[in-house]
């Protein structure tokens, strides 16, 4: 570590240090040997005692703290009035770009990486003067991301929505914005919606910004289209045009007859109207999102309105593209394509039997274990996500073995296929020439059990959750490797099921999160085993 020679200060700046171990140890002995003022505490329930009576120039958050995340404790911290206008800095061992967006939206100020490569006394006294330059950059996320980009003189482009109409991204140059650009907004304004969708999938690419994703043939694999319209004439106009470049479509005329037909083939994209009769847009939308399977699918939205603010909502609601119903067949074609391009490469690939990688929020996880059996391929899926690592072991159209870690357990059979049909995880498929055995069952079989088990096990623990919040237990393991990549909804969410609510409105009155938010947080942590119902 890096030491510097003691300074002479005026007036002594106070650093309150929320860490444990090594890391606590190791910034406590520098600063307090640079003549700062320090505080120490490894219990994040402290926090708040310390930052109210103290008043500390800078906070210090390490990533990993005992029964609760450092994300957590910037997040409590920046709802206290008394600290708001206080830097706050994260400790991390792990400083990716994306990584440190997920720190920025909590609300901290800077990330150090650990070990330290500077004296952490001139980067904290740096900061600190920063600060009291400038108090601009403590407040939206926009600016506290731009001026770390500025110290960290970052060079790349980050990308959000990858090959979907919704793609944006944001190139620095030198620390500085070179440009953004998402719908039709552009530059720092098309910054700070980018930074707000932060459910969405993100790439980081070092240097000068990567081409998007271009749709690709189809080639043999059939993209299948579900058209949902409720005016007749456009309705046909629509499904001759996909008919006419080769999809296979089907079409209905409103909402809850697309939802009673969804289940029952393998659709890749759904083209919606959002005005419709009996369950509109909005309800088909979270109604898809609650289905293990159904989530699977990539939606565009048909609307008479042409608006970039909704659009935004739209993305944030599970669509992937927002189509103005005015607009040209080509732009309808182009959409759909390039919607299906991540299912149609893969299984292209896996035809020819090539090793290929996989991303499963791109194609979903049923699909692809519906393509491997349908191609019968043969050989091992690998995967990893914040939460663990997973195994698919398939040959022949047969399920050999499914294995899930997360955390310290380890899982088999039908409960890792769960975790993995959950999960949003990276990985690759390798083909190897695997026999499989005579008690190996088939794919389709034990996907379809899996996923009717999710199904009913979602909307129980939902249930159980919604009448008695207070009641849940929380997987502490799995909450700290959570936290890593939560929303700042879930991390609202969790934080105030420690106080034990008795009603969901306990819940809305401590995140002050709309109910329909909570609903939505609580599913995915539930559905990631990071809660569950209190066993009676």
């Amino acid at each position: 570590m890096d030491f510097e020679e003691p300074v002479t200060m005026d007036l002594r700046r106070r650093i309150l240090v929320v860490g444990h171990g090594e890391v606590g140890e190791a910034l406590v002995e520098q600063l307090e040997g640079e003549g700062f003022d320090v505080a120490a505490t490894p219990d994040p329930l402290r926090v708040p005692e310390h930052t109210k009576s103290w008043k500390p120039d800078l906070v210090l958050v390490q990533e990993s703290l005992p029964g609760r995340s450092g994300r957590q404790v910037v997040l409590s911290l920046r709802a206290n009035g008394d600290v708001f206008k206080t830097p706050i800095v994260g400790v991390l061992n792990d400083v990716s770009v994306l990584h440190t967006l997920a720190w920025m939206r909590v609300g901290a100020t800077d990330i150090w990486r650990f070990p330290f490569t500077r004296g952490v006394s001139s980067r904290a006294r740096e900061l600190i003067d920063e600060c009291d330059r400038s108090q601009v950059q403590l407040g939206h996320m926009k600016t506290r991301v731009l001026a770390w980009c500025a110290r960290a003189q970052l060079n790349g482009t980050v990308t959000m929505y990858m090959g979907t109409p919704f793609e944006g991204r944001a190139t620095f140059v030198n620390g500085e914005l070179h440009m953004a650009q998402l719908g039709s907004f552009t530059g720092e304004r098309a910054l700070a919606q980018l930074l707000e969708l932060e459910d969405g999938p993100m790439r980081w690419d070092v240097g000068s910004s990567q081409p998007g994703v271009k749709a690709v043939p189809p080639a043999g694999y059939k993209i299948r289209v579900l058209v949902v319209e409720d005016e007749p004439t456009l309705r046909k106009m629509v499904t001759r045009k996909l008919e006419s470049a080769g999809y296979v479509v089907e079409a209905v005329e409103d909402g809850e007859a697309a939802l009673h037909l969804a289940p029952h083939k393998p659709w890749d994209v759904m083209v919606v109207d959002f005005d419709l009769p009996r369950l509109d847009g909005w309800g088909l939308l979270r109604a898809l999102r609650e289905d293990v399977v159904l989530r699977e699918i990539a939606v565009a939205v048909l609307s008479a309105h042409e608006d970039a603010v909704e659009t935004l909502k739209m993305a944030r609601a599970g669509a992937r593209a927002y189509l103005h119903k005015s607009g040209r067949a080509k732009e309808l074609l182009d959409a759909v394509s390039l919607l299906a391009t991540p299912r149609a490469k893969l299984w292209n690939a896996l035809e020819r039997r090539t090793d290929v990688e996989v991303q499963l929020r791109a194609v979903g996880p049923a699909w692809l274990l519906r393509t491997l059996a349908e191609l019968d391929c043969a050989g091992r899926l690998e995967l990893e996500d914040a939460l663990g690592r997973y195994e698919v072991t398939v040959s022949q159209g047969h399920l050999i073995e499914a294995v899930a870690q997360t955390g310290s357990l380890r899982v088999t059979g039908h409960v890792a296929l769960e975790a993995i049909l959950v999960s949003r995880a990276d990985g690759r498929f390798v083909f190897s020439p695997i026999e499989p055995p005579p008690t190996a069952r088939w794919i389709y079989e034990q996907l379809d059990e899996t996923c009717d088990l999710l199904r009913r096990e979602e909307a129980a623990k939902l249930k159980s959750a919604l009448s008695r919040p207070g009641s849940l237990v929380l997987n502490e393991e799995l909450a700290e490797l959570f936290a890593r990549v939560a929303t700042v909804d879930q991390l609202k969410v969790l934080d105030a099921l420690r106080e034990t609510p008795p009603d969901v409105e306990g819940l809305v009155a401590a995140t002050g999160l709309p109910t329909a938010d909570i609903e939505q947080s609580l599913a995915a942590l539930l559905r990631r085993g990071i809660l569950s119902p209190e066993q009676r």
